[in-house]
């Protein structure tokens, strides 16, 4: 049997609060500075506040939470995994954010109790007046209103500066929003290499050294895929997840070729690598800037379809490794109508030019730089983004911008 909202507040000692003053409580609170830059923080409140007024407090115990809002399956460990405390712990804190600032004293209260999710409800009672006589309200008056805003004046400058200031939204947090706005964890889809090992002894030749000339038979080579990552990729992805942790968004990691379609329906996610990630290669397809090879010449690279001038953004390769020391990098940002959320692609032709783009993608200098002629409603478009970089000592060098694309 559901509980309602009336019966919950007087089992737990509290006077009941009309429905519709709750709701719209609930939307300024969502829409003040503390919350509005907190994806996570606005859905567990909505969801809380919404069930307790529906009845529903059964909807309200960790795990269902934890599957309902954050998109854990049904059967996951709490104890494991601690989203919704973590979560919960925010909500409090930015609650009591907002209740601090000036003006929201005497608006009706929203509390979420440590360890429960379960919100309570409360109306402040105004002090009972007191009736002064005429002549003392005339005497008192100009004492009065002066102290009344003196002392307002200092409440409220001892409120801005004391308490915590919102975190500016810098050109990462747009670039990012729309991955860090999308329900769940974000999924990695890491690159692999395309390369084998050799199973067994080298042969050798007469003098005991490997003899270069030697045949090698394909069953003694295995391949190598899900078994190491390359080191320029492994630096983009650590940092990117780190921005992204930062900002409280959670992550699970796949290679790409393991890496079912069913795993990505639904979910924001990011490609690390190019031409070593298959689904880097079938997300660009088709637009603008696209991934090409020629493996009889040796040598890939990213083409502008749009451009009739002769293709140059390509490295030749020799032995397997880069012999120039230029690498080209392309950073796909686009709502995949596939999966049904955005998707960022980040990679390099080379695994150093993969590294390059973790510095982009989270080096707001780099970034700004970058979209200084963008259009003003960037943060919402479909991005394409052409990145070259100078290989030095086997460290690239910061991002040049060669060529952007909107749509």
């Amino acid at each position: 049997m559901r509980e309602t909202l009336a019966e919950k507040s007087r089992r737990i000692c509290l006077d009941p609060v009309p429905e519709e003053q709750i709701r719209a409580q609930l939307e300024r609170v969502l829409a003040s500075p503390p919350f509005r830059n907190s994806r996570r923080c606005q859905l567990l409140l909505r969801y809380a506040v919404e069930k307790a007024c529906e009845g529903h407090l059964d909807e309200l115990k960790e795990r269902v939470v934890g599957s309902a809002v954050f998109g854990r399956d049904a059967s996951y460990d709490t104890n494991q995994d601690a989203v919704v405390r973590n979560a919960a712990a925010e909500v409090r804190k930015k609650l009591a954010q907002y209740y601090l600032e000036p003006g929201h004293a005497n608006e009706p209260r929203i509390d979420l109790p440590p360890g429960s999710y379960l919100p309570e409800f409360h109306i402040l009672n105004p002090e009972p007046k007191t009736e002064t006589p005429p002549q003392l309200r005339r005497a008192r008056w100009p004492l009065v209103a002066f102290s009344v805003l003196a002392g307002g004046l200092l409440f409220a400058a001892g409120l801005y500066v004391g308490r915590p200031q919102p975190a500016p939204v810098t050109v990462l947090d747009s670039f990012w929003a729309p991955i860090m706005e999308a329900k769940g964890e974000v999924q990695f889809c890491i690159g692999q290499t395309k390369t084998h090992s050799f199973v067994g002894q080298l042969p050798a030749n007469a003098a005991g050294a490997v003899d270069a000339k030697a045949t090698i038979p394909v069953a003694k080579l295995v391949p190598n895929v899900e078994r190491f990552v390359w080191m320029g990729d492994a630096v983009a992805l650590s940092k990117v997840n780190g921005f992204l942790s930062s900002r409280g968004k959670e992550a699970r990691y796949r290679w790409a070729t393991s890496t079912p379609y069913s795993e990505l329906r639904g979910k924001s996610a990011v490609m690390i690598g190019l031409f070593n990630n298959d689904w880097t290669i079938r997300l660009t397809e088709g637009l603008r800037f696209s991934l090409v090879r020629n493996d009889t010449e040796g040598w890939r690279g990213v083409k502008d379809h749009s451009s009739p001038a002769p293709f140059s953004w390509r490295v030749f390769r020799k032995g397997g490794a880069g012999s120039d020391e230029t690498d080209y990098a392309m950073v796909t940002r686009v709502l995949d109508p596939s999966t049904e959320q955005f998707v960022v692609a980040a990679g390099g032709i080379t695994h150093l030019g993969t590294m390059m783009t973790g510095d982009f993608l989270t080096n707001p200098a780099y970034l700004s730089e970058a979209l200084r002629g963008a259009p003003a409603d960037w943060a919402r478009r479909n991005m394409q983004i052409v990145l070259e970089t100078h290989i030095v000592g086997g460290t690239p060098g910061p991002p040049k911008v060669l060529a952007i694309h909107f749509w």
